[in-house]
């Protein structure tokens, strides 16, 4: 582990919504205890390291962002996703991506010292919470990658041969350590309103952590049984329980409600007042700190038609089986008619604006991009997070657009689907929960015992009941390229509903080409239906090995207590 620490910004307290870099590293051996954690600026000045950390726009160095979950199932990116196609190997040597407990290691050095400091207690509890969310947030990234883990509760020196040579402990007991730092930083944590400044972690943001954990180890747990990847003696109810019973919590708590447009939560230049977006980034390009999503559109990404096709039509009922579905997807221009609102929300159809300048003139979109290679992918481009507003300061697109980390509509999707897992769901349970979801859309809702038959519904490689096929879809739906879909398809061990296929987008021939496109940069199935990796091997996800990462080698072999390597590495 590097002897580093990203705690250390002496100089100013400064605030998430500046973004500024709070990566200024100082070796642990010059850090005076005396000088430093002894004030609650002190406190937050360190915690504000950790800030940097969230999911932010993902930037490459060719001058495009893909997008969160535009290399799954649900979108392709320019390289299919190793992992799902079975090109993952063994890393030979931890690295800050692989196997990394740099983080882990310094909350834990915050939290060993924050017992110095005097002052307000409530900004001091404020602080120390934070840290307790964070290092649940990092424990939470390990646990999804690797499953069992040294528990590591405090900071330890190179001497400390006891932490250095620890070995793994069961993966439900290191979500039991996890949910109890989380219980931890409730405690502590302010509400939402009651910090003076945001965007900070709030008390409902570690509730709504929690419920996400519990969720993940829960359904893991129940989905994973008698697989080399499962718990001896547990079926994952004790975590479904208590995803159910926080994710409730935080609904009835009334702090957080939907924001009353869908489409406009991903495009807006500050998240100030919104009243469903509990944790963000905002951006200031003037300032240096740009979010640079705007940079290049189209951005070499797109989503599948299997996305598309997920979407109800406005009866409520699937595209398999509604009359409303006449023109199927044979044209882009009709796609969305007769669909969920939220398609429109997510892909670009012709008629749709790309550009809005300052004295009101617009530029609409007529076609996918192929001109340049890979530029429209599938055909199906993005909507979502565009910000078509032209910036009088720059005369070009803005670089200002905030970033959701998290938002309520999530809480509402733990609580559906925890309670339906348990087998306790009510309709009043979804009156609380999805239904609001799909009311503020104009969507019908779900109705137990009156839910349409989808003889399309996924095949996860076992059956479900009707409230969990539809509970499914609705988090798929609402949470698209929010960076939750691989995260989905690990813990309800989904590799039947990927393995054998290929990515499949829009059908070429429907009017969308244009006298620019180069067919040359096109390729197509027997059907007529973009297939950027027809030529590649199919999704080939190796269940008996994959739904985990492996160990580097280098720390089996410094640390023999971590074996035995995960399941078929």
């Amino acid at each position: 582990m590097k002897n580093i620490l990203k705690l250390f910004t002496l100089s100013i307290v400064v605030t998430l919504s500046s973004c500024e870099d709070f990566l200024d590293k100082t070796p642990l051996d010059d850090v005076s205890e005396v000088d430093f954690y002894s004030t609650p600026g002190d406190l937050r000045a360190s915690v504000n390291a950790f800030y940097n950390d969230l999911p932010s726009w993902s930037n490459t160095s060719v001058g495009f962002s893909v997008l969160p979950d535009l290399d799954s199932d649900m979108g392709v990116a320019e390289n299919i996703n190793s992992r799902l196609s079975g090109q993952t190997g063994v890393a030979t040597e931890s690295s800050n991506s692989v196997w990394s407990w740099d983080e882990v290691r310094e909350v834990n050095w915050l939290l060993d010292h924050v017992d110095q400091a005097e002052g307000d207690q409530t900004e001091i509890d404020q602080y120390i919470g934070e840290a307790y969310f964070f290092r649940a947030y990092y424990y939470f990234n390990l646990l999804v990658d690797y499953g069992d883990l040294p528990i590591l509760d405090r900071y330890f020196d190179n001497n400390d041969e006891a932490y250095l040579f620890a070995g793994r402990e069961p993966r439900n007991e290191v979500a039991d350590f996890i949910l109890g730092d989380l219980s931890t930083a409730i405690s502590l944590l302010q509400s939402f309103p009651d910090i003076a400044t945001s965007p900070r972690i709030s008390k409902e943001a570690a509730l709504l952590l929690k419920a996400r954990i519990a969720l993940y180890e829960g359904t893991w747990e129940k989905y994973h049984s008698g697989t080399a990847f499962g718990v001896e003696g547990s079926n994952g109810s004790a975590f479904l329980q208590i995803a159910a019973d926080t994710s409730e919590e935080l609904i009835d708590s009334g702090v957080f409600t939907l924001h009353s447009d869908y489409a406009t939560l991903f495009n807006q230049v500050g998240l100030s007042g919104n009243s469903e977006v509990m944790l963000w980034r905002d951006f200031n390009n003037d300032l240096g700190f740009n979010n640079s999503i705007q940079i290049s559109w189209p951005n070499r990404c797109a989503y599948t038609r299997e996305a598309i096709r997920t979407y109800l039509c406005t009866d409520g009922d699937p595209i398999s089986v509604s009359d409303l579905y006449d023109d199927g997807d044979k044209s882009l221009a009709t796609i969305e008619d007769n669909r969920d609102p939220r398609l429109a929300a997510l892909i670009m159809v012709p008629g749709d604006l790309i550009k809005r300048d300052t004295d009101g003139s617009t530029v609409a979109y007529t076609a996918p991009d192929f001109a340049t290679a890979n530029a429209g992918l599938t055909g199906y481009e993005s909507e979502k997070y565009r910000n078509i507003d032209i910036d009088p300061n720059t005369s070009d697109f803005t670089l200002n657009t905030s970033k959701v980390i998290m938002r309520f509509a999530e809480a509402l999707l733990i609580y559906a689907e925890a309670k339906a897992e348990l087998g306790t769901i009510t309709q009043a349970d979804l009156e609380k929960s999805v239904n609001k979801l799909r009311t503020r859309v104009g969507m019908p809702g779900i109705t137990l015992g009156a839910i349409t038959t989808d003889p399309d519904w996924p095949n996860y490689g076992y059956t479900l009941s009707d409230v969990l096929y539809e509970i499914r879809r609705e988090r798929t739906v609402e949470l698209m390229a929010e960076g939750f879909r691989l995260d989905d398809l690990l813990r309800w061990r989904a590799h039947e509903l990927v393995n054998g296929t290929t990515p499949r987008g829009a059908y070429f021939y429907d009017g969308i080409v244009n006298s620019d496109t180069p067919e040359s940069n096109v390729t197509l199935d027997s059907e007529g239906y973009i297939a950027p990796f027809i030529n590649s091997a199919p999704y080939n996800f190796d269940e008996t090995k994959a739904y985990l990462l492996p160990i580097p080698s280098n720390e089996l072999i410094l640390n023999p207590n971590l074996l035995p390597q995960n399941p078929g590495w």
